[in-house]
């Protein structure tokens, strides 16, 4: 999966204008990314099964959140990074809303027979687990949360990653092997 649909179209340059006030270029850059950011979106909910989202809730509530951002995106690799942060971020949002809201969050009790997609509970709970042991790694080894993030949230492939962080795809697999390794460790204390 590339992250470009037109590979004649500097993503680049649109972002650039973007930021210099271009609202065309904003709009342009959007309607070439969406099919892109769909897809991580969709790849990020295969791995988050019993997920409310559609792709498409997902991809519009991660484009929405860097529609209002005050980012300064370097180019289009660090555009989708930052598009792969914001999928983690909805989903690790909606994990903790649906938490709060099966602990109470005001509400009246419901009788067990009318509770429905209890079971989403742990996963929920792993989410946010996963998302504070990346937060640390990130602190320890960013390079190492990045790879995990991108593979994770982002569904980019080694090469993508590779090519995004500047770095072989041999350091992309020695490093997401010690990060899986670091998080396996981590979630089990």
């Amino acid at each position: 999966m590339t992250p470009v649909s037109a590979p004649d179209v500097d993503l680049t340059a649109l972002i650039r204008r973007w930021q210099d006030g271009d609202t065309d270029a904003r709009e342009r850059l959007m309607a070439l990314v969406y099919d892109r950011v769909r897809a991580i979106a969709a790849q990020s909910l295969q791995r988050q099964s019993g997920s409310t989202l559609s792709p498409t809730e997902l991809a519009h509530e991660a484009l929405l959140r860097l529609l209002g951002a005050e980012a300064s995106w370097v180019d289009r690799r660090h555009f989708f990074h930052v598009v792969a942060q914001a999928t983690r971020q909805v989903l690790v949002d909606r994990a903790r809303k649906r938490l709060s809201d099966k602990r109470g969050a005001g509400a009246e009790p419901l009788p067990i027979s009318e509770a429905e997609g209890l079971g989403r509970t742990d996963r929920d709970e792993d989410l946010i687990r996963v998302d504070e042991a990346l937060s640390v790694l990130s602190a320890t080894d960013a390079r190492q949360a990045r790879i995990v993030e991108m593979t994770y949230f982002g569904g980019f492939s080694r090469e993508e990653i590779a090519q995004a962080l500047d770095t072989s795809v041999s350091t992309v697999d020695r490093d997401l092997r010690f990060a899986r390794a670091w998080l396996k460790d981590a979630l089990s204390a």
